[in-house]
């Protein structure tokens, strides 16, 4: 009798899914070998340096934006990786300083204090996504990094994948949660919260809209336990800049508004000297 590994029927799960398993089909996920197996599906990252990683609840919903911002406040070198789909890279305008291919898979560019990578080519799941680069290109004499993760997938494919991607998000100490002021941003708050399951000790969410006191009935009236809770602690309102919203990212100067809400998410989780920490009982946040 074959005994058949978790890992592999996880692999024939994900294919069926994917429409890559059907009856009379001949593509079939590879076997692994048990070695294979204990290694996991992916080289662990290795970043040397906190990961923060940002995640959008849905599409558009300001996740590089966000990334970005926090990046920028922290004044002081910050790596941002932004591990998004093909076609979807909100980095691609963003830096000063292009450098060029890496080498392995990721495109490099600087911007002031900051460090930018994104992906060459699209991956067609999270555990394709190559690991990052070991050398940042960061003098460590600079003082301590940060590494913003900007997850790029949905939350509910991030967590039943493998790979490092995964593992940084769910083994990171602080996440940031973006979403929008709308019922279905609010409702896939919720669904991402299910999703995770079980959160870190730091936790903010970024809303992008108008303030709190103004949502519209509909939208107050949405919000489900597990974000009703998490909004009296961790709530950071982003507000809309139209700008932003047409020109996307550019070399131009991030908006105020963001900075400010993004130097607010530096303080709620304690982001000193790029280390992070959480202290439960006064959490700041804005109203």
């Amino acid at each position: 009798m074959t005994v058949v590994s978790v890992a592999e029927l996880r692999r024939a799960w994900h294919a069926v899914q994917d429409g890559r398993f059907r009856p009379g089909s001949t593509d079939l996920p590879p076997r692994r070998t048990d070695e294979q197996d204990d290694a996991g599906d992916d080289t662990s990252w290795t970043p040397g340096a906190p990961v923060l990683p940002v995640l959008g609840c849905h599409g558009c919903a300001g996740a590089t934006t966000v990334a970005v911002a926090i990046a920028t406040v922290l004044a002081q070198p910050v790596r941002v990786v932004e591990a998004s789909r093909a076609g979807t890279s909100g980095l691609t305008g963003f830096a000063t300083a292009e450098l060029g291919e890496t080498g392995s898979g990721w495109v490099r560019g600087h911007r002031d204090l900051l460090v930018l990578d994104r992906l060459l080519d699209g991956c067609a799941s999270p555990d394709q996504v190559p690991v990052p680069d070991p050398d940042p290109d960061l003098d460590p004499q600079d003082g301590p990094l940060l590494n913003v993760l900007d997850a790029g997938w949905p939350t509910g494919t991030l967590v039943r994948s493998a790979g490092w991607l995964r593992s940084s998000v769910l083994d990171a100490e602080a996440v940031v949660l973006v979403t929008t002021a709308t019922v279905p941003g609010l409702r896939r708050l919720e669904g991402v919260l299910h999703e995770l399951d079980a959160l870190p000790a730091g936790v903010a969410v970024a809303v992008q809209g108008p303030r709190r006191r103004r949502w519209p009935r509909e939208v107050a009236s949405c919000i489900g336990q597990r974000t009703r809770s998490l909004l009296e602690e961790g709530l950071v309102e982003v507000p809309h800049d139209p700008g932003l919203a047409v020109r996307g990212l550019d070399t131009s100067p991030l908006p105020g508004g963001v900075l400010s809400a993004a130097t607010t998410i530096t303080q709620l989780l304690q982001l000193a000297g790029s280390s992070i920490h959480h202290q439960k009982g006064n959490p700041q946040h804005v109203h």
